[in-house]
This record gives C-alpha cells, sequence and structure tokens, in this order.
C-alpha cells in the first residue's frame, strides 16, 4: 500500500475514534457539527454536497467506474448509491436489485444499485482476510480500507458479498469478534453485519432471503432492529421484505450516514448494546 493510503485511513475519524478508545462522545458531537456545516449545502440531507451533485467531474468518473448503471445525482434528490462488490463466485439475483430499488424509490429514496466492476479473489480473499467482519469492514488493514477509493466512501455504501462458508456454516455466516465477545449470536457467526456506510452479506440461494438480508443490512445505516415495535421486533426480517413507514422516514432523514466521516459506527450502535444487555438480563 502506497503512504497516500495510509495516510487518509490515519486521518480518517474511524481511526480518530480508535485512538480514543471507547469514549462516544467525541463522534457524537463531530457529528454534530458535521451535519451543521453541511445543512446549508445539502438539500436532499444525504450527505452529498450541491456542488457535487452538480460536479460533471464526479458524474465522469462514476460513469467510469459503474457505466451505465450509475444515472446521475441531481440537486433537492435523496440519493443512495449502493456500491456492491462481489467475491469470486457469488452473485445477487437480477430479482433482488430490482427489488430494492424500487422499493426504495417507491418510499421517497432514490437508490441506485451499483454492481463493482472488481470482482475480489476468492483465495486470495480468504488467506488474507479470513471471513471475519472486522477484517471485512473496520480494521486498520480490512478490506473496505484497503480496496474501496476514499472519494467512493463518502458518496455510496460499500455493500461486500461473500460466499457461504464451508463446513459447520455451509448456509452462510460470517465471523463476527463483536458478537462473539458479547456472547450474542451463534458463537460469534452472523449472516450480515453492518458498520454505517458499509456492510457486509453472505450469498443466499433463495431470491427472498437473499432480498430480505440485503435489505436490513443496507438499512441498517441509519436504523436498529428496534426503531419500529410495529415490525414485528426486527427491522426488515419479517415475511414481506419492506418497513414500516417509520421506518422509511428515519432512512430518508439519516442518508447522510452513508458517509465515511459521520462517525455512526458500531460503538453508536445503541441497539446492538440494548439487545445485548437484555439478553444477559434474562439469563441471571
Amino acid at each position: 500500500m502506497d503512504r497516500t493510503r495510509r495516510d487518509d485511513r490515519a486521518t480518517s475519524r474511524r481511526s480518530l475514534l480508535g485512538a480514543a478508545g471507547w469514549s462516544l462522545a467525541l463522534p457524537v458531537l463531530g457529528g454534530v457539527r458535521i451535519a451543521t456545516e453541511r445543512a446549508a449545502t445539502d438539500a436532499a440531507g444525504d450527505g452529498i454536497p450541491v456542488r457535487k451533485q452538480r460536479s460533471a467531474e464526479l458524474h465522469r468518473r462514476l460513469e467510469g467506474v459503474f457505466g451505465d448503471a450509475f444515472e446521475g445525482l441531481e440537486p433537492g434528490r435523496p440519493d443512495l448509491l449502493l456500491d456492491v462488490r462481489y467475491v469470486e463466485g457469488t452473485a445477487v439475483s437480477p430479482e433482488t436489485k430490482t427489488r430494492i430499488v424500487e422499493l426504495f424509490r417507491r418510499n421517497g429514496i432514490y437508490a441506485q444499485w451499483l454492481d463493482h466492476p472488481q470482482t475480489y479473489d476468492r483465495s486470495r480473499l480468504r488467506d488474507q482476510y479470513g471471513w471475519s467482519t472486522d477484517a471485512f469492514l473496520w480494521g486498520r488493514e480490512s478490506l473496505y480500507r484497503e480496496t474501496v477509493e476514499p472519494w467512493l466512501r463518502d458518496l455510496a455504501l460499500q455493500l461486500f458479498v461473500v460466499p457461504g462458508v464451508a463446513g459447520r456454516w455451509s448456509e452462510g455466516r460470517i465471523y463476527s469478534p463483536t458478537m462473539d465477545a458479547l456472547d450474542a449470536g451463534i458463537e460469534g457467526y452472523v449472516n450480515g453485519f453492518s458498520v454505517g456506510n458499509r456492510a457486509v452479506v453472505a450469498e443466499r440461494g433463495r431470491p427472498a432471503d437473499e432480498a430480505r438480508l440485503c435489505l436490513h443490512e443496507i438499512a441498517h445505516y441509519a436504523l436498529c432492529h428496534d426503531d419500529d415495535p410495529e415490525n414485528d421486533g426486527v427491522m426488515g426480517t419479517a415475511d414481506v421484505v419492506d418497513l414500516t413507514p417509520g421506518e422509511w422516514e428515519r432512512l430518508r432523514t439519516g442518508l447522510g450516514n452513508v458517509r465515511d466521516t459521520t462517525g455512526y459506527d458500531v460503538l453508536l450502535r445503541t441497539c446492538l448494546w440494548e439487545e445485548c444487555l437484555r439478553d444477559l438480563a434474562g439469563r441471571g
């Protein structure tokens, strides 16, 4: 890795969070400050300043990566770019892509499903990163930090699609040290995981399961599991692949969380901690 990319990584808000330890005050205050500064220039509330939405150079860069799939950005329109990256041998069905995009657009968010042209070599990924959420999403030398272009981190939500893990977890699970430390999940294994502007999902064979899991992890950029008690207790995983009106409203007002500099990370996911605490209390 060249020195410039290391410097970019070292100065990011998440690196600062790591240096500060488990303090929550800094990212909260930083997020408020950033939101205040952008309020006048981010009419759609999606974290993308109007000057960038109008930038011909930015549009050319996005078209250069995603081709005709990129439909442009429009000032005043709540946009959500989904930069979807695949490990060799994985895929998301056309039906799921269309379903997710149409669902978001019906609810006032102009989502664009953008399949990234780079495919990750499966053997190299397994040897270099393994199948853990920290190695994929937030570690200092994670797949996200090593491979996602810095200019894209602040514009799009990155969704990594990985194979179903062979062996005991043949249905496809990813190891999460966070879940393991909190004694949540099944021995620390999960089907998907999100930390704000990035998420990882294990490939699914059935389109309904695939759509449900993708929606769930994408929506986590602004939603916790219990944001709407009318949604059967678990956000986005009911029989109908959808969210409640209240949850859609929270997504529309939380679009800026796809930015790498919001400070919205696992440390601020109150739902994660509350659920684990309730679980532990129930065992007492």
